[in-house]
């Protein structure tokens, strides 16, 4: 039988049974829109959700420790030093690892009141980074936050400039933050002795910066609080030099340099040293938990953008708490910090600075050796299915999994079960969709015997027969598939525009829960065919084996 002819009687015999077949995919069109919209809801949480909190590709591993006396306590390995990063790097799959340090020293910072009129205050906790592990990542998110400067505007401070921008001799220029972002900031960092420094130097109670001149001493010109509240304009300062043989220190003309600010050497004087802010990145998940949480709650705008936030400054005190016990006033410092970037490799509650300076106060006000073992290590690997692998080799080196790698790996394994046992529902609603597919094209074939026998009569084949049963069931499985289809998309949209209209303050939010790969429709199409037409073989087959002259004898 020609094709043409064949799809011809297809189509005659589905009007035909138009009610029958309407009712017979009902059941295609439910269970392929579930496979489809399950499909694509395990997809997005994975992508839009799961790897927005915790990176793909991405693990953080600790070394393995026992709990002693309610503590925990590396046994039976060496320390996490850069030859054991190394080994790590070695492993299959892994593109490369960073060793990074916690901060175990007492502090407190407070900022925002360029952005919300007051300052906010909180306790600090900081992880200690190597440039080169953030510096790829700080000029992507820096990349796609950019905006066109267009002609430059006059400006008086930093705040009369769009973001990404700052005044310079009284016009706004663009500024490359991420290239703040360096191992050795022009800081003033308090020492004993030289092997205290990451330079080896230290001059007269403070570490030399490599390859820089010494910075300059200054007298902050205004204090308030004790030097907790100062504000931005107040602590540039005034250079100061020794004026008498007592070793007292006098004001001079010039104020520190444009963009250096004057950090006090402890709370309770007003000397200190012209110096650069902390080039301070965080993690974008932080902005989400203010605009959704905080704002609401402390009656403030929401921040639109990460664009906005680039140049901030906050302040750091070392040494200071509201929860723990202080260090000594001559031990503590307080400086400004300035968010240089942002990446998600940084603490979700905390703020990531140069390796260096965490592992410098970590010495000052806990005793830690500065070029003692890391904390952990950060490791990338080429994909995700490489991820199991790595875990596996690592694991036999002696390390463990962090509690945020833990906790990463137990959110995808929920995600994928949870999604795995929606498909699995679905599936089962298509079996049952065959079947029901079976009985209707069994009542089609006895119904139309007599049509199946006069076919037969005049030159049709077995085969012939057969191939028509199965192309009409077959065109219903793709007319109900290319309907499932539709209906899981429309089903995505109006879930999407559901949560965002009603879980707008609900931290994390992503813009959509839904992300339909590219196989997800012709999978969903294919399963919807092979169901309809295993459910229609065996009336297929029993139609082509119809004697024609017994069903015309008894017509």
């Amino acid at each position: 039988m020609k094709v043409r002819r064949l799809l011809q009687l297809t189509l005659q015999n589905l009007r035909t049974s138009r009610v029958r077949t309407l009712l017979a995919m009902v059941g295609i069109v439910v269970g392929t829109a579930l496979l489809m919209f399950f499909l694509g809801l395990g997809q997005g949480l994975r992508e839009r959700v799961l790897n927005r909190i915790f990176p793909v590709n991405q693990l953080e591993l600790e070394p393995r420790s026992v709990q002693v006396f309610g503590t925990q306590q590396v046994v039976g390995q060496g320390p996490l030093d850069d030859s054991r990063v190394a080994q790590l790097t070695q492993l299959p799959g892994v593109v490369r690892a960073f060793g990074k340090r916690k901060s175990a020293f007492p502090a407190r910072l407070w900022g925002g009141k360029e952005l919300l009129g007051y300052n906010l205050f909180t306790e600090a906790f900081f992880d200690g980074m190597p440039v080169e592990m953030l510096r790829a990542e700080l000029a992507t998110f820096e990349h796609a936050d950019a905006k066109p400067m267009g002609k430059s505007a006059r400006c008086d401070v930093d705040l009369d400039c769009p973001a990404g921008a700052i005044c310079v001799d009284a016009l706004c220029q663009p500024v490359v933050w991420s290239a703040h972002w360096r191992a050795t900031p022009a800081v003033a960092l308090p020492c004993g002795k030289n092997d205290e420094c990451q330079s080896g130097t230290c001059v007269e109670g403070r570490c030399a910066l490599a390859n820089a001149p010494p910075l300059a001493r200054c007298l902050l010109d205004k204090t308030a609080g004790n030097g907790r509240d100062l504000e931005f304009d107040a602590e540039r300062g005034l250079t100061a030099r020794p004026c008498d043989a007592a070793g007292g220190w006098c004001k001079t003309a010039e104020p520190c340099p444009e963009r250096m600010y004057c950090a006090a050497d402890h709370p309770d004087t007003m000397l200190g040293y012209c110096e650069e802010p902390l080039p301070a990145v965080i993690n974008p998940l932080l902005l989400e938990v203010f605009n959704t949480d905080m704002a609401r709650s402390l009656g403030a705008v929401p921040v639109g953008s990460l664009a906005v936030l680039y140049g901030v400054r906050f302040h750091v005190a070392f040494g200071d708490s509201f929860f723990t016990k202080d260090a000594a006033r001559p031990m503590q410092q307080y400086k400004q910090a300035q968010v240089v970037g942002f990446s998600r490799k940084a603490p979700e509650l905390g703020v990531a600075l140069p390796l260096a300076i965490v592992a410098h106060w970590n010495h000052r006000l806990r005793g830690e050796d500065p070029s003692g073992p890391y904390d952990a290590v950060l490791l990338e690997t080429a994909d995700n299915e490489a991820v199991p692998q790595v875990i596996s080799a690592a694991e036999s080196l002696g390390f463990s999994l962090s509690r945020k790698s833990q906790a990463a790996r137990t959110a995808g394994a929920v995600i994928f079960f949870t999604a795995l046992g929606l498909v699995l529902l679905a599936l089962v609603v298509l079996a049952v969709a065959g079947v029901q597919i079976a009985q209707t094209f069994a009542m089609l074939v006895h119904e139309r015997r007599r049509e199946i026998a006069v076919l037969r009569a005049i030159g049709a084949t077995g085969s012939d027969v057969a191939v028509l049963v199965l192309g009409e069931a077959a065109l219903l499985g793709l007319l109900g598939g290319l309907a499932g289809v539709a209906l899981a998309w429309l089903g995505a949209v109006a879930v999407d525009a559901a949560a965002q209209h009603w879980l707008a303050n609900v931290p994390f939010l992503p813009e959509g829960f839904f992300v339909f790969p590219t196989w997800s429709a012709p999978l969903a199409l294919g399963v919807s065919l092979v169901c309809c037409v295993l459910g229609a073989a065996v009336p297929a087959r029993r139609a082509s084996k119809l004697d024609p002259a017994r069903v015309l004898a008894e017509a």
